[in-house]
């Protein structure tokens, strides 16, 4: 969505493609988040 007074029209084609590399950054911010806490619980479990 282009910015207020912007002379630059957005085509649906780039938002459709910033949403699929937003989505796989989503994706893989979650998959690291639970690869992190899983790493921490088993240091936890052997370590201490």
């Amino acid at each position: 969505m282009a910015a207020a007074g912007s002379s630059h029209p957005v085509s649906d084609e780039l938002v459709r493609e910033h949403m699929q590399d937003w989505l796989a950054f989503t994706q893989f911010v979650k998959i690291s988040t639970v690869g992190v806490v899983g790493l921490l619980v088993l240091m936890a479990i052997f370590l201490l």
